[in-house]
């Protein structure tokens, strides 16, 4: 079960990648996207997600590259539920990503085709959480209440608006190069702006002191860490800046992260 901490994280990283996927695709609600991956991939802690696979999506017939995936695949066991209470663990090919990019765009590609020509642009998550349950993404009987549940939990509807984006790009002044700030959180070093998290070992020495590894050996700064700003970049509504070690978010979501 994911800690509260892993959830945090997961929506953080996530969210910024749904809104840009959603401002390029369209249609499906960045919070309907976010909660569904929070499902499907565990808060990211399922081992899917080793795989940048982070919504269950199954290869299909023809194994045929699209746009945003190049074929790449794994084979894992699932649990479907084909009959109303009755589960059967089945073996399937995913597809496989390189990064989270690829994932979350290859989710709006897939619900952009006409098997999901059902699901309509402009309606409420509740509505385009059971359209997409309608078109056959998935079999569970439960995972539709799940997903509405986390999107209310958690406030996931905050990220469906543009109104943190005016708020990020005043905040991109705060930051300047050369001069040093302070982590107001635990975060993970990542090796671009919005990229993939990096290895604790791959972290400079002082960063080495100064953190330490999650479960799956990357790297995170302590709350209270010195950082020198080695650059500044702003994507979508987000805020980085690039330290020795990499990058940090230093705003996102209409949060500030370094001080």
């Amino acid at each position: 079960m994911a800690t509260t901490a892993q959830i945090k994280a997961f929506i953080e990283e996530i969210a910024p990648v749904a809104q840009k996927a959603y401002k390029t695709l369209g249609k499906v609600l960045p919070s309907v996207c976010i909660g569904m991956a929070c499902v499907e991939c565990a808060y990211g802690t399922a081992g899917s997600v080793k795989h940048h696979s982070y919504f269950g999506q199954k290869v299909g017939t023809g194994k045929t590259a699209t746009k945003y995936w190049g074929g790449k695949f794994f084979t894992s066991k699932t649990s479907e539920e084909y009959t109303l209470g009755v589960h059967t663990t089945i073996t399937s090919a995913f597809r496989a990503y390189d990064n989270m990019e690829q994932g979350v765009f290859n989710y709006y590609e897939l619900l952009n085709t006409s098997l999901y020509s059902g699901v309509k642009i402009g309606t409420d998550y509740k509505t385009q959480m059971q359209q997409i349950k309608t078109c056959g993404y998935m079999t569970s009987s439960t995972e539709v209440n799940s997903v509405i549940s986390i999107i209310e939990k958690y406030g996931l509807t905050q990220y469906d608006g543009q109104s943190s984006v005016s708020a990020s790009i005043s905040m991109t002044s705060s930051y300047t190069v050369g001069q040093n700030y302070t982590l107001q959180y635990n975060m993970y070093v990542r090796d671009s702006a919005n990229g993939n998290k990096k290895k604790y070992l791959n972290l400079t020495a002082n960063a080495k002191s100064n953190g330490y590894q999650d479960g799956q050996g990357y790297g995170i700064l302590k709350k209270g860490t010195a950082v020198t700003c080695k650059a500044v970049e702003q994507i979508g509504s987000n805020v980085w800046i690039k330290i020795p070690s990499g990058w940090i978010a230093a705003y996102c979501n209409g949060t500030t992260y370094i001080k």
